[in-house]
């Protein structure tokens, strides 16, 4: 199916809002994520596909989208799942995709949409980050390929 949100993103060191998609049995493989940002580079979107080889193995495979600042208006953020591969959209604009269908889950997934404050990745707020900080979200859409 097809996942679309229209948000507005915080920027701000140690921010990372995310919209991604994980298996309703709760396990952590496989993850789509659809959008991350790190808030102190607002210019630079994140897209990654997790999942595990046939071995079991962990992999991660992402791309990362030089933009403008996504902080300073609203954009649609979008990935559209199928059987043949895994498409992220930017604006409506494709800006990646993932083909290996023998990675391509086929399973339920729920989504999920978060502003996550410091961690490893962004590191800490500093004294430059404003607070409160807001994830704004205008919609959430889903839809159904038809068969």
């Amino acid at each position: 199916g097809v996942f679309e949100v229209r948000a507005k993103v915080p920027s701000g060191q140690g921010l990372w809002p995310a919209f991604w998609l994980l298996p309703s049995t709760r396990e952590s493989k496989p993850e789509i994520d659809v959008m991350e940002l790190l808030g102190h580079r607002p210019g630079r979107l994140e897209l990654h596909f997790h999942y595990r080889d046939e071995t079991g193995e962990a992999r991660n495979v992402g791309h990362k989208v030089e933009t403008e600042d996504l902080s300073e208006d609203w954009h649609v953020y979008g990935v559209d799942w199928s059987e043949e591969a895994i498409v992220w959209y930017l604006d409506g604009q494709e800006v990646w995709r993932y083909e290996e269908r023998q990675h391509i889950p086929d399973e339920p997934m729920y989504m999920i949409l978060n502003l996550a404050v410091g961690g490893d990745w962004p590191g800490p707020p500093d004294s430059s980050t404003r607070f409160p900080a807001v994830f704004e979200i205008d919609y959430v859409r889903v839809w159904k390929h038809l068969q």
